[in-house]
C-alpha cells in the first residue's frame, strides 16, 4: 500500500514540476512584452502598375497583470468602380497576454473581440501546429529563413486560401513575433499585392 501511495506522491509531483516549468517558460519567451514595445511594418501596395508605400504600426501602450493595452495604425484598401484608395485606421484594444484574446477594441477592432491577436503568436509549435488568429485558425505549413531586420530571422509560416485572395504570414521562431505578410488580393477584377515587412523594432529578437 505504501509503495502505491509514494507512486502517486511522484506522480503528482512530477506533474506539478513539469506545470511550473512551462509556465517558467512561458513567462521567459513573453519577456519582451512590456510598455512601449513596438513593431513599425512597411506596406507596398502594387497594381496595374501603381505602387504606393505607407506604414503600420502595432505599439504596446499600457500593461496590467496579464492585459496589455495596444494602439494599431494600419492602411486598408478600398476599390470601387475599379478605383483604388488606400485608407488609413487606427483603433486601440486589450489583449490578454496568456491568451491573446482581444477582450476589448475600438472602431473596427470591436469585431474582434474574442478573437486571437494577430502579430505574434505561442513559441512552443512546429510543423503542422495550429495558429489560432483573427482570420481564423491554420496550421504551420513549414518554416523559412527570410532577411528582415537587417539579418536572417528563422521563421514558421502559415497560409490562409479565400475567394478573395491569399495570405501569407511568417511568424519569427524565437520569440513569436509577426515579421512579414504577403498579400494577394482580387478586387473588381483588379488584382493587388501588398507586401508587409517590419522595418524597424525597439524589441531585443
Amino acid at each position: 500500500m505504501w509503495l502505491i501511495t509514494i507512486g502517486l506522491l511522484i506522480i503528482a509531483l512530477t506533474t506539478v514540476a513539469f506545470y511550473l516549468h512551462e509556465r517558467f517558460q512561458e513567462v521567459v519567451e513573453e519577456s519582451w512584452v512590456r510598455h512601449g514595445a513596438h513593431v513599425i511594418y512597411e506596406q507596398v501596395f502594387v497594381w496595374n502598375g501603381n505602387t504606393e508605400i505607407e506604414y503600420m504600426i502595432w505599439n504596446i501602450s499600457q500593461c496590467c497583470d496579464e492585459f496589455i493595452e495596444i494602439s494599431l495604425m494600419s492602411h486598408g484598401v478600398n476599390v470601387t468602380d475599379k478605383n483604388v484608395e488606400l485608407t488609413i485606421g487606427e483603433a486601440n484594444l486589450t489583449v490578454n497576454t496568456a491568451t491573446r484574446e482581444v477582450v476589448n477594441g475600438s472602431g473596427s477592432i470591436a469585431y474582434y473581440v474574442g478573437d486571437k491577436w494577430p502579430f505574434w503568436i505561442e513559441t512552443n509549435v512546429t510543423i503542422g501546429s495550429t495558429i489560432d488568429i483573427w482570420y481564423g485558425a491554420t496550421a504551420v505549413i513549414k518554416n523559412e529563413s527570410i532577411y528582415v531586420l537587417g539579418q536572417q530571422r528563422n521563421c514558421w509560416v502559415i497560409q490562409y486560401n479565400w475567394q478573395s485572395g491569399i495570405m501569407k504570414r511568417w511568424y519569427d521562431i524565437s520569440s513569436g513575433i509577426l515579421l512579414k505578410i504577403h498579400n494577394v488580393l482580387y478586387r473588381e477584377d483588379i488584382t493587388m499585392v501588398v507586401t508587409e515587412t517590419a522595418v524597424k523594432t525597439n524589441i531585443d529578437l
